[in-house]
């Protein structure tokens, strides 16, 4: 079998998914973070001390940004440990892993459709009857479901 089928396939899922991405975080986060989304997609590992020039973002709201976008679940980082180049201490690599980004996309969806179902069948289940005489100020006038059987 030809393995040539499978890699054009293998891209084009990478470009939905990097379309997904952007699409969500341009919708419901601030440009910060999309600039840092745009950055990590395009280069897809990078050290918070090459973000921060490539973005003209200071070093302190750069980091406050990813450790938000981390707790968001949008990125995640792997500590490397500089100590054996003869560095002085681990750096972090940033990145996006699309399997976990998606599936936290698809995970939010399913809880805002959850919320929505429950918002719906309380707005429904809300009912309330009104006394016929309530115009007359004879009666309380408003009633819940369970009321009126009660009378």
């Amino acid at each position: 079998m030809d393995n040539t089928s499978a890699a054009p396939s293998s891209v084009s899922s990478t470009i939905h998914v990097d379309n997904l991405i952007k699409t969500i975080v341009r919708a419901f986060y601030t440009d910060d973070c999309v600039c840092i989304i745009d950055v990590l997609l395009r280069d897809k590992y990078l050290r918070d001390d090459d973000m921060g020039p490539r973005l003209s973002l200071p070093v302190k709201q750069l980091r406050r940004t990813m450790e938000y976008l981390h707790k968001e679940m949008l990125v995640r980082y792997e500590l490397v440990d500089d100590l054996a180049a003869g560095g002085s201490q681990q750096t972090k690599f940033w990145y996006v892993d699309y399997n976990h980004c998606v599936n936290v996309i698809r995970w939010r969806v399913f809880k805002l459709k959850q919320q929505i179902a429950k918002t719906e069948v309380s707005a429904r289940s809300s009912s309330s009857y009104v006394c016929p005489n309530y115009r007359k100020k004879v009666c309380n006038g408003t009633y819940s479901e369970l009321e009126p059987q009660q009378v």
